[in-house]
């Protein structure tokens, strides 16, 4: 059994880092877009956690409306405890999403992904790790189902990106 100490040791260890946002390989951050780039750079700005959890309210604030036409079961993120509909679009190569949900904080969630994703090129968003997340500090914010439904949003995002493409492309090769 380990030691009260170690415990103790182990326990400020975990504390002091609770609080650090980590650090990651300049690389991984260069491979991401640049609107996500930007927005991992505003986070890491922040100090505390309810200050980013605000933030995220102010990105759910800014969301633009979404189509009610498109709330259907195949726009739905599947595994999120809230409602979110993400869709995307392809215009000169670029994909741009809209996206909306019943909850704020997943609204913000959801706006974060859409403004971070959106002109970028399909292989830029299928390239991005989940593992991102941790750059924006959110950890101590995010009950677990919210972080999961979050990686849910993104692998939706990444899918329906692929999907499109690949009609994009078919639809050229058509004319």
């Amino acid at each position: 059994a380990p030691s009260r100490a170690g415990l103790r040791s182990r326990r400020a260890s975990v504390r002091a880092g609770a609080s650090r946002v980590p650090a990651v390989a300049a690389a991984d951050v260069d491979a991401l877009p640049a609107e996500l780039k930007k927005i991992i750079g505003a986070f890491q700005m922040v100090p505390d956690p309810m200050s980013r959890y605000k933030q995220l309210l102010f990105f759910a604030a800014k969301l633009k409306d979404f189509p009610e036409e498109a709330r259907v079961d195949e726009n739905k993120v599947p595994g999120c405890v809230s409602q979110v509909w993400v869709v995307p679009r392809i215009e000169d190569d670029k994909v741009y999403f809209v996206a909306d949900s019943d909850s704020q904080l997943t609204k913000g969630l959801a706006a974060l992904l859409v403004t971070g994703l959106s002109g970028a090129t399909p292989k830029e968003i299928m390239a991005v790790e989940p593992d991102f997340v941790e750059l924006l500090g959110l950890g101590q914010s995010l009950t677990p189902s919210r972080t999961n439904g979050f990686m849910n949003m993104l692998r939706l995002m990444q899918k329906k990106t692929l999907e499109a493409f690949m009609a994009a492309e078919a639809a050229k090769e058509e004319a």
